[in-house]
């Protein structure tokens, strides 16, 4: 029985094995088409950016678009992926943000086993021209697109869902990995069975288990990533996009083995578990940071950002001089009167980092050198100097935390009590230029307690199913009196993150830009109640060309404390004087 096992049946459970995780690999490989891709070939006048856009739930969403960036060519061609969506619609194509011309030679719907071609008949019946197109007809070769604005697009007359069901049909085996399969299924048995028969008086011992312990722990993270789904930077613990796996080419042969290794490092199996693990330990055994350059565990579990670019000066340690203090008032004097120029009110806000409101969790070690700050210093400066007033919080939340907590403990960013305080604050200070921006009662919001796992410290040590953000979401009972809009797109302005638009329909209420960054997100469910016309920009560059094409009555300019240096540039073309 012995012999049998050690010769015939290993071997063959083995071969199984091998050929079934050699299967399941070259199906997450670039072997195999994994996803729906939308391809049009083209020739093109000018350089510009394409731009391919699924409908969901009838709108074209800034969120939901694919872009690339074109040449001059005579023959292009761009593949898009297309995006997920809920409830996929129309597909909209748009050749750019320039005025110029284009031909538009095919385009291909390419699914995991079939295509669905439009040859330039085809093109010319299925999408029809919207908004900036000037000129559309059909030619030798293709579609003749010629656009005089930047919001020039194609709107196809079907629906994806008429075609899903044949983009998405595979096939029940993917022959070419089943036969490499099989192949190395049937080289594992050959082998083992005529390198086993050497073993059958082999007596096996604690070293041969320790060594095929160690080639489990070396094989594992490589199985992990190649069975189990990939991590993303929402479920890895990191705010960053992670490595992409790098496409095999025979002409970047030499290249290939590094963008590889970049690739393994942020993808390798199991690397979420082992850093939540690593993470645990440390701080309940040494109530220390896994990443210290990055996050420090404050007192009673607080955690606190210590990275430069998000905490700024946190400890206080510089103030600013003289002449930059000067600086700052020049280019805010000279925003606030160009923008009055144009017939708009201009605020700025800074808002305080969690350090500043709650010093007393702070770790021993990082003691913050005086209390006045580089925001008190300049609010101070520009209160005493400035009909530029900074509208600055940081009192008001100092009195307030006494009752109420008003920031996250495992999050940097403030919750929707300090986000409520700070709409009330901003628009008390718009009240006076226009009588209908009356502040919401907090009493009309539902308070819902959660537990949620999007704390973005915790993330950071990849212990956000540990530490939890527990926060008292407000909520408007029934439906909101503002909805979602699409979002506009601007050439001169490149946001972080999508815009967001919102309106109120047949509403008297004001118009606003809000140039902002993510501590925003607590203020905007409130502050979109007070205007006909939100739109809400993740920038800190302010530009010419959104306020002369939406004409708002308002701009709000909004950074954060750790920001604040960033008062010290110059103002854009157009608004900086000559």
């Amino acid at each position: 029985m012995k012999r049998i096992t050690l010769i015939y049946i290993l071997p063959f459970i083995a071969a199984c094995a091998a050929g079934w995780i050699c299967y399941a690999a070259l199906l997450n490989s670039d072997f195999v088409n994994k996803k729906a891709k939308f391809e049009v070939e083209f020739e093109s006048e000018q350089p510009s950016e394409m731009q391919l856009f699924l409908e969901d739930d009838k709108q074209f969403k800034a969120e939901n678009m694919r872009s690339a960036k074109t040449d001059a060519v005579k023959n292009g061609v761009i593949d898009f992926e297309f995006p997920f969506v809920y409830r996929p619609g129309r597909l909209r194509l748009d050749p750019g943000f320039t005025r110029g011309k284009w031909l538009i030679k095919k385009i291909t719907l390419k699914g995991l086993s079939n295509s669905i071609r439009f040859n330039a008949a085809d093109i010319f019946a299925k999408f029809k021209p919207a908004n900036d197109i000037k000129t559309y007809r059909l030619d030798a070769g293709g579609v003749y697109v010629e656009s005089n604005g930047p919001d020039a697009n194609l709107v196809s007359t079907f629906s994806m869902p008429e075609y899903i069901g044949v983009l998405t049909a595979t096939p029940a085996i993917q022959r070419f990995p089943f036969l490499l399969s099989c192949c190395l299924g049937f080289m594992v048995l050959y082998v083992l069975n005529k390198k086993l028969r050497y073993f059958l008086d082999l007596q096996i011992t604690s070293s041969h288990l320790l060594v095929l312990i160690f080639v489990i722990v070396l094989v594992l993270p490589f199985a992990g990533m190649t069975l189990f789904s990939k991590p993303n930077a929402d479920d890895s613990g990191e705010n960053r996009k992670l490595t992409e796996k790098p496409v095999f080419n025979f002409n970047k042969l030499l290249e290939y083995p590094t963008a590889y290794n970049r690739y393994f490092d942020d993808n390798f199996g199991f690397r979420k578990n082992l850093s939540t693990l690593n993470s645990y330990y440390k701080l309940k055994i040494f109530n220390s940071s896994s990443k210290p350059d990055m996050v420090a565990i404050g007192k009673k579990s607080w955690l606190f950002s210590v990275d430069p670019n998000l905490a700024g000066d946190y400890q206080h340690l510089k103030l600013f001089t003289e002449d930059e203090l000067k600086t700052i008032q020049h280019n805010l004097e000279e925003a606030y009167n160009w923008h009055n120029e144009k017939g708009v009110h201009f605020f700025i806000t800074i808002l305080p980092i969690k350090s500043s409101i709650y010093p007393e969790y702070m770790p021993d070690c990082m003691k913050q050198k005086s209390r006045y700050s580089k925001l008190q210093q300049l609010s101070d400066y520009m209160n005493k100097n400035s009909v530029v007033k900074i509208i600055d919080v940081t009192p008001d939340f100092l009195i307030r935390k006494q009752v109420e907590e008003l920031y996250y403990e495992h999050d940097f960013h403030m919750n929707f009590e300090g986000g409520y305080i700070a709409y009330t604050k901003l628009l008390n200070a718009m009240k006076p230029y226009d009588s209908l921006l009356v502040p919401t009662p907090a009493y009309k919001f539902k308070k819902v307690f959660r537990h949620i796992h999007n704390a973005d410290l915790s993330k950071q040590l990849s212990l956000e199913d540990v530490l939890l953000n527990d926060e008292w979401l407000m909520k408007r009972p029934g439906k909101a009196a503002y909805k979602k809009a699409d979002a506009p797109v601007y050439g001169s302005v490149q946001p972080i993150q999508p815009t967001v638009h919102t309106q109120i329909a047949n509403s008297k209420l004001p118009k606003v830009v809000v140039y902002r960054d993510s501590y925003f997100n607590l203020l905007s469910p409130f502050f979109s109640e007070n205007f006909s016309d939100c739109i809400y920009l993740w920038t800190n560059e302010m530009s010419v060309e959104v306020v002369e094409k939406e004409k708002p009555k308002f701009v709000v300019y909004e950074i954060l404390e750790s920001s604040i240096d960033k008062l010290l540039e110059d103002n854009p073309t157009g608004i900086r004087n000559k």
